[in-house]
């Protein structure tokens, strides 16, 4: 028998996290017909520790979205995409390596196909959406989260944030103490030692603390004390994240009165038949998955996260000074097909912010906020 799981708490989540007021924004989703399309990229399925680094590269971001449209049917018309790039007859769908093959974010916007595909993005009436989750960030909170003080709850973010700033600087020495310490189940007597080696990072690199960072410095202190670590104990060996399928219903919840359609993922459509989903009292079956083969906005999708899965990338590699420095290199070209790009991104936040979910440092958010609005003022 299926267990019975209440995804109305996702819209509860999504509410108690936001810093203003969007309940007012539900309604746009509520009161009309609207269907969401999804496909994913860098899809590792589990997320654990190796002997000497993670499964997957740490600066991948797993992102899960693609495009939606309110109504009965999209007004977009996929004929004039083929057309636009020029698709071969032996194609049987439109994917991302047929807008692009370039290895790099900036190397995809050089692709006179890429800035076609948004060019017609623009002109179709469809919306981006979607999650993205920072791998190396997701696998670090709880380190945050396990501090019992509650006087740290108002300053948690900024917290999470200088300590994935301190764990890229150090993150081959913090590696190897994560496997030192049976990361993410560390035995009692290895607390003080665990956060000692991280206080040692801050001691080491700066000789006057900011605000954020003395407030993660004296979190730690009261961590080290503590006989438990309620986020970091009882878990499955060296496993950080066992599947993403809280991704996956996380939509669901929160747009319950949507159509969902998702790429076809066998081990997230083998998770979601354990369980009936409802919100409050009523059963919820709002959800499908689909060949993508015979759905051209699932193929859409295939591209929409393809260049999210470049962009995240490109971001991670970046501080708040580089980024600041990429409109003095980056050609007309590129501008051009950057400034349409956020002009998408923009375009569905203005809509709802409900449509954009990311897992993601403070500094990276401020990374990518520069980068698009300044795109626009370009």
């Amino acid at each position: 028998m299926a267990d019975k799981m209440d995804i109305g708490l996702f819209r509860s989540m999504v509410l108690s996290n936001e810093f203003q007021d969007i309940s007012n924004d539900f309604a746009k989703f509520d009161t009309q017909k609207c269907t969401f399309y999804y496909d994913e990229s860098n899809n590792i399925r589990k997320l654990w520790l190796n002997t000497n680094s993670f499964n997957a590269p740490i600066d991948s971001d797993f992102v899960l979205g693609g495009v939606m449209h309110f109504g009965d049917a999209p007004s977009a018309d996929i004929d004039i995409l083929k057309k636009e790039l020029r698709l071969q007859k032996s194609a049987k769908e439109i994917k991302f390596k047929h807008i692009s093959r370039a290895k790099t974010f900036l190397e995809c916007l050089n692709e006179d196909k890429v800035l076609r595909f948004f060019q017609w993005l623009d002109d179709s009436g469809l919306y981006i959406h979607y999650s993205n989750v920072n791998n190396l960030y997701f696998a670090i909170v709880d380190i945050i989260d396990s501090i019992e003080e509650p006087g740290y709850i108002p300053f948690v973010f900024q917290m999470k944030n200088e300590l994935y700033k301190l764990v890229h600087t150090h993150y081959d020495d913090f590696y190897k103490l994560l496997i030192k310490c049976n990361y993410p189940n560390i035995d009692i007597k290895n607390i003080a030692p665990f956060y000692e080696h991280i206080l040692d990072y801050i001691d080491s690199d700066y000789s006057e603390l900011p605000f954020d960072l003395e407030v993660l410095r004296q979190g730690l202190k009261v961590a080290r004390k503590q006989s438990e670590l309620a986020f970091l104990q009882g878990n499955p060996e060296k496993t950080i994240l066992d599947n993403y399928s809280s991704f996956y219903i996380r939509p669901i919840g929160v747009f319950p009165f949507a159509k969902h359609i998702f790429d076809n993922e066998y081990k997230i459509e083998e998770i979601f038949e354990k369980y009936e989903f409802y919100n409050g009292d009523s059963k919820v079956k709002n959800y499908c998955f689909a060949n993508s083969t015979s759905n051209p906005y699932i193929q859409i999708s295939d591209c929409v996260v393809g260049l999210l899965g470049k962009y995240y990338t490109y971001i991670n590699s970046l501080n708040l000074f580089q980024a600041q420095c990429l409109f003095k290199t980056i050609s007309e070209k590129q501008l051009n097909a950057l400034r349409l790009f956020a002009k998408l991104i923009i375009k569905s936040e203005t809509l709802s912010k409900l449509l954009l979910n990311s897992v993601e440092s403070i500094e990276e958010r401020e990374i990518g906020g520069f980068i698009l609005q300044s795109a626009l003022l370009k």
